[in-house]
């Protein structure tokens, strides 16, 4: 039996975002909430004009057919796009004629494109999906380069260039993850906290921008067999599900992930953009922080809870990361 054909959902990243789409989702909207409760899905899109230029979106949405927004943005160039996908499901995205998994617990975690790319994203029917879009104007993005240190300002101004097309897929770490659990705090029907969304939003930028210099120079990264991939991903996967044991050692790693330690060791970087024992230590401390800004614990508790003995090498720990002990954080 052939497969139920995607119902199309055409768009660009203008103003009138919501007008376009809810026609054709049957939905009710005002200025910052879309919502549709019909025989198409059901779902609840937010947005925030965090400043001009600047914007923030989020889709909370569950389709009963298979669903396919196509942006075209041939018709209004200027907007970048960083899209997040903080389902359990991943999103087929596709971009100049490459087709990814896009998702948390992937190697492609976040998709930073150009405005001069058009991109469909493939919804599945039955699956809740939950994504996070940022949407930053070629002005607002080249004013935010311009701040940049020297070295950096070089190449981000030779890969960011509004005349030419390019997309970019980096990994959810730890960090990524923190900034897109605040913003999605802050992303609803009531009235947001754009003082936040602005801060966190840059940082997501800042962010990307910085993993797209680091890729942009280095010259001796190789292509990862997709076996790889997937074995990595499994280490990855086990050190975030076992944050409060000790960290496996690389060669023990690199045994699982059926790997030499050196080949774990640079692949590891290569994908995940950090060491592997920094990326066990920010697993750790992103979800200390995580703890104590619910105040359920305090202090010596989330420590104790992470295996440190010691309240004063967690406090290291966690201003290592920081910059600010976890005190100070809670007194905040």
């Amino acid at each position: 039996m052939p497969a139920e054909p995607a119902f199309i959902i055409a768009y660009q990243n203008d103003d009138s975002w919501f007008p376009q789409i809810a026609p054709q989702l049957c939905a009710e909207y005002n200025a910052c909430e879309l919502a549709f409760d019909n025989e198409i899905g059901k779902g609840n899109f937010y947005k925030v004009d965090i400043e001009p230029g600047l914007r923030a979106r989020k889709i909370e949405v569950t389709f009963n057919k298979p669903v396919k927004f196509l942006r075209n943005s041939t018709a209004h160039p200027g907007y970048y796009i960083l899209l997040s996908n903080l389902s359990e499901q991943c999103l087929e995205t596709t971009t100049q004629e490459k087709t990814v998994k896009l998702g948390y617990n992937t190697e492609n975690g976040l998709y930073f494109s150009s405005p001069q790319l058009s991109a469909s994203y493939n919804f599945l029917p039955g699956v809740a999906y939950h994504l996070i879009f940022i949407v930053i104007t070629s002005d607002r993005l080249q004013n935010f380069i311009t701040r940049q240190p020297g070295a950096q300002l070089d190449i981000l101004k030779t890969v960011v260039d509004k005349d030419h097309p390019i997309y970019h897929f980096e990994c959810m770490d730890a960090y990524f993850m923190s900034l897109l659990k605040e913003m999605d705090l802050q992303l609803h029907a009531e009235r947001a906290n754009n003082l936040l969304l602005h801060a966190k939003t840059l940082e997501l930028c800042y962010h990307m921008l910085q993993q797209v210099e680091k890729r942009q120079s280095k010259n001796n990264l190789k292509n990862i067999h997709h076996a790889d991939v997937d074995r990595l991903n499994e280490v990855r996967q086990q050190l975030m599900e076992h944050y409060q044991e000790p960290c496996p050692t690389i060669e023990q790693a690199a045994r699982n992930a059926a790997m030499s330690p050196t080949k774990f060791k640079n692949l590891f970087r290569q994908m995940f953009g950090q060491t592997y024992y920094q990326y066990y230590k920010n697993i750790r401390m992103y979800k200390a922080k995580e703890l104590l800004q619910q105040q359920k614990m305090n202090v010596s508790e989330v420590g104790y809870m992470l295996g440190y003995q010691s309240l004063s090498k967690f406090t290291k720990a966690f201003k290592d990361v920081f910059s600010i002990t976890p005190g100070n954080l809670v007194a905040d």
